[in-house]
């Protein structure tokens, strides 16, 4: 259960930066210096190209370039439909401006401007101590490894000029068209996400219903005076809500808040493409919506601050080749208008990854994407007002009505409480099953903090095990859920509305539908893109015959097995070493002595040879002589390893030919001097997700996608 009333932000203890081509400039604007070098580049393969047509996909960066980019760079950039990027002096940004636009009539770009955050008070001179958003005890308000300074925008001062740094840095190439618009950073609704804030400096802590909405009113009003400025200037803001849209252009969606929830099970691909769609039809236009798929190490604490070491050319390299999840966001996102980028995310964006996807000549959409079920759904659950209510839970106050199940709370100081829910004993949410949930509610008096709703399992616990996260929509009087869920391994789970604070709501319809197979296709001049929204391997009929890209890249088969799955065993005296170590997942294993075994297994999902790579933590400790094998049929295969070089990523082992269905085991004896380190283990096939074949029939793996073209 909640602890307070304040609606949880999405990551309120780590943020991101990190670019690896940011001038030291730019430290003017945004509050971490990461000086990386330029490693990434001889594996990501950008090359040189034309200018982009208008159309799909809409390919973003965030923060990967600046303004003061060589040229050798422009046409690399050039490909991008979407740049959003740091400071640079006015002459710098016209020359790039036009070199861009020249080559990329298309392209939008924008500049991150300040105003929810600066950097410290002794690099921001023109900010006053005094406009500084304090604490109750009377120190500064900052966050995000200490270094986000939040001013207070309810002072006048403080507000206008903030509004004067964005007329100074961008002002007139708004007017003159280098720049298409501004990027604002980390603009959460609401001022007590912060904790205990004090905008009055009355030394006491400001009610979050009283100053919440102040604070949330106060940031339109910055976006409507700029657009009174500049008439056609962009604005895209991250964190926003719902009551921000009428009043910019679009979000940035880190991964966090949305794609990487349907990695995670939070949410479904169509939970995530009616977001991007709402957010695109919403928002003031053209809209310009930007989600990014990250990768879990982009959301380690512990890497927050780290600078140049915030990760390593390995991991980079790791997370370059997490196919299947790039996959996933960009058919996601396909399904759309938004744009779209993969990275690391959070601690260090801007890596400039590119695919053959990204390529693809899709041209102009046909028409909005489409939700196809091959098998017909099955209805668990269609109750409505009138009906009785045995197969719910009221709880507290909460009484059925002939209009609806009706709950309440009328103290405005009142904590989270659950209000109505589902039966779990009634209504079961199978583990691994896909689950559509849709409710009407009426919001009779809106709440006055937050209305969630919310699939929960209570021996599970919901800090790890809620699903379908959702509130209302801002300034509505009724509520239509639309969430696809899939329940963990817990036979409790119930479908469940909380409210924090005052307010007044009625359920008028519940219905859970139970869905066997979805996927969802999108028309486009060039061709389709399709995505298994489904947990699980779907086989899709394509209705015609399409052709797959041509990519060396992406292998059509991977495998891979960390030290904490189940098909890894340890024995011996194997540590688990976590915390600040650069590794598969969050631990890896560590045998101190000789003689000590790992093993991990796996099936192979087709006839291939396949090349086997392990993740190795590395460091001086680390053993000089690891011996790995490998068991097939055909026989055993033998790798010696100097693990010391190890950084975390994949370091290849050796080649085996499996049969569809054969098991391999990858064997390590801990030997030699220092610690034998045992991570995880990856196995590729030699076959290529594009192999450039004519296919009418598609198999696609849990959440992936395809981009396929036009014969």
């Amino acid at each position: 259960m909640f602890t307070n009333c304040v609606q949880r932000h999405p990551r309120p203890f780590i943020h991101r930066m990190g670019v690896s081509a940011i001038p030291a400039r730019l430290t003017a604007t945004l509050p971490l210096r990461l000086v990386i070098g330029w490693f990434v580049l001889g594996f990501i393969g950008l090359s040189a190209v034309v200018s982009a047509a208008p159309g799909f996909p809409r390919i973003a960066n965030l923060w990967g370039y600046g303004p003061t980019a060589k040229p050798d760079q422009y046409d690399k950039l050039a490909k991008y439909d979407l740049l959003v990027m740091g400071g640079a002096g006015t002459d710098a940004w016209r020359k790039f401006a036009q070199e861009m636009h020249r080559r990329n009539p298309e392209m939008l770009l924008l500049g991150t401007g300040l105003f929810s955050y600066t950097s410290p008070p002794q690099a921001t001179p023109w900010m006053k101590e005094a406009w500084y958003l304090h604490r109750p005890n009377g120190e500064l308000v900052n966050w995000w490894a200490g270094q986000c300074f939040v001013p207070n925008i309810l002072l006048d001062d403080c507000f206008a000029a903030l509004f004067d740094q964005s007329d100074k840095s961008f002002g007139s190439l708004l007017r003159d068209g280098s720049l298409d618009g501004v990027f604002y950073d980390s603009v959460v609704g609401s001022a007590s996400w912060l904790g205990d804030v004090d905008t009055g400096r009355k030394g006491v802590a400001d009610k979050p219903a009283d100053v919440d909405p102040k604070w949330h009113a106060r940031q339109n009003q910055f976006f409507d005076q700029l657009r009174q400025r500049w008439p056609n200037m962009r604005i895209m803001a991250n964190d926003i809500d719902a009551g921000h849209a009428p009043h910019v252009n679009g979000r940035l969606y880190e991964g966090g808040p949305l794609l990487d929830r349907i990695i995670n099970g939070d949410i479904s691909p169509k939970d995530a493409i009616n977001t991007l769609n709402r957010w695109m039809t919403t928002s003031l236009q053209p809209g310009i919506t930007f989600a990014i798929m990250t990768h879990p190490i982009g959301w380690q604490g512990w890497r927050v601050g780290k600078g140049d070491h915030v990760t390593t050319p390995g991991e980079v390299d790791r997370v370059s080749r997490d196919f299947p999840r790039m996959r996933t966001g960009l058919c996601t996102t396909l399904m759309t208008d938004a744009y779209y980028a993969y990275d690391v995310g959070t601690v260090w964006y801007g890596l400039p990854f590119w695919y053959a996807e990204y390529d693809a000549p899709l041209g102009k959409a046909l028409g909005p994407s489409k939700e196809v079920f091959d098998v017909a759904p099955q209805v668990v659950l269609d109750w409505r007002a009138g009906q009785p209510a045995d197969e719910l839970k009221l709880d507290g106050d909460t009484k059925a009505t002939p209009e609806g199940i009706e709950g309440a709370q009328t103290d405005p100081a009142s904590g989270w409480q659950r209000l109505f829910a589902t039966d779990p004993k009634k209504v079961r949410f199978e583990p691994g099953h896909v689950y559509q949930i849709e409710a009407d509610l009426d919001l009779i008096r809106k709440p006055t903090v937050s209305l969630q709703f919310n699939l929960r399992t209570g021996v599970g616990g919901w800090e790890h095990h809620d699903k379908g996260i959702s509130h209302p929509p801002a300034d509505a009087n009724t509520w239509h859920l639309d969430v696809t869920v899939v329940p963990d391994d817990f036979d409790d789970y119930a479908a469940e509305w909380h409210l924090c604070g005052a307010g007044d709501v009625r359920l008028t319809r519940i219905k859970v539908t139970e869905i066997n197979q979805c996927y969802y296709r999108r028309e486009f001049e060039g061709g389709i893109a399709v995505l298994n929204a489904m947990p699980r391997p779907v086989s899709i009929d394509l209705k015609g015959t399409f052709r797959r890209l041509k990519d060396a890249a992406a292998p059509a088969a991977i495998v891979e097995v960390d030290d904490t799955a189940s098909g890894c065993e340890c024995k011996g005296a194997w540590e688990t070493v976590g915390g600040e170590v650069h590794c598969y997942g969050d631990s890896f294993r560590r045998a101190a002595k000789p003689g000590d075994t790992c093993k991990w297994t796996f099936t192979a999902p087709s006839a291939d040879t396949y090349t086997i790579y392990a993740s190795i933590p590395g460091g001086k400790g680390a053993s000089d002589a690891a011996m790995y094998s490998a068991t097939t049929r055909a026989g055993k295969v033998n790798k010696t390893l100097d693990q010391r070089t190890g950084d975390g990523g994949w370091v290849r082992l050796f080649e085996v030919k499996l049969a569809a269905g054969e098991r391999c085991e990858v064997s390590l004896l801990s030997s030699g001097t220092g610690a034998t380190q045992a991570d995880a283990i990856r196995a590729e096939s030699a076959a290529r997700y594009n192999d450039g074949s004519e296919v009418s029939k598609l198999t696609l793996g849990p959440l992936d996608g395809a981009v396929l073209v036009r014969r």
